[in-house]
């Protein structure tokens, strides 16, 4: 049922990201196409720009936006009458909506490195575009034999993180819920004391500790695991025990 879960929500959001990805694709071949072609000057450029920086930015905005929209469509609003009949427990709907969410995370991170490797290839050459990529390891300190271990070792805190982002915000709209007026600023406010929460607890237990290479450390693969785990306890209390949607 979980896999059923994952596909209509993946689906519904099909039909607004996957426009919204290609045309952010065909944006910044277009860009990087006129800086190759020297076109930086004059009314056109300048909306051309606009244009590729509003869909870069917004195909970000945009993912999380519909990802959040289905939380809130699927398990607060109306549709959650047919969502919470189905033969399926509550944390399995918050699961399908966290992975659904995460897949297109990582989609949109993938878009991202699309665009930087057509802006690369256009503007400079397959030599570039790898020194780029190797600059950003060195900065994280990761430079590794294997260039792919590294990779993928960003990549694991990447998504981790991003669970655990998406854990926040829906545990923060089911709190909201409870309340009949106020919801925005009850959101903002969570956000808020949580953030400074987690910096706070952050600070105490890393105080005293270097840490030179962070994503050599597994303590920074945990931090987003424990934090993601709180949030989703928070979520499934509210949805199982106090949820209403009358």
């Amino acid at each position: 049922m979980l896999g059923k879960l994952i596909k209509y929500d993946f689906k519904a959001m099909c039909h607004s990201m996957l426009p919204i990805f290609l045309a952010t694709i065909a944006l910044t071949a277009l860009f990087s196409l006129m800086v190759k072609l020297n076109i930086e000057e004059g009314l056109i450029f300048t909306i051309f720009t606009f244009l590729f920086m509003t869909a870069l930015f917004g195909s970000m905005f945009a993912t999380v936006f519909f990802a959040v929209s289905r939380f809130t469509k699927g398990l607060l609003k109306n549709e959650g009458y047919l969502s919470f009949s189905l033969p399926v427990d509550t944390a399995t709907h918050i699961a399908a909506k966290v992975i659904n969410a995460l897949i297109w995370g990582m989609m949109e991170g993938f878009l991202l490195i699309v665009c930087f490797i057509i802006m690369g290839l256009f503007m400079g050459s397959v030599e570039d575009v790898r020194e780029f990529f190797s600059e950003m390891f060195r900065a994280f300190g990761l430079i590794e034999k294997d260039v792919l271990f590294a990779a993928l070792k960003v990549q694991l805190y990447v998504v981790l993180e991003m669970i655990s982002s998406t854990c926040l915000i829906y545990a923060a709209f089911a709190i909201a819920h409870m309340f009949d007026k106020y919801k925005k600023l009850i959101i903002v406010a969570f956000f808020v004391v949580v953030s400074t929460l987690r910096s706070s607890l952050l600070n105490l237990v890393m105080s005293g500790i270097r840490f030179e290479k962070p994503f050599n450390n597994i303590f920074w693969y945990l931090i987003p695991v424990f934090f993601a785990a709180l949030y989703s306890v928070i979520t499934w209390y509210i949805l199982d025990r106090k949820l209403n949607l009358e």
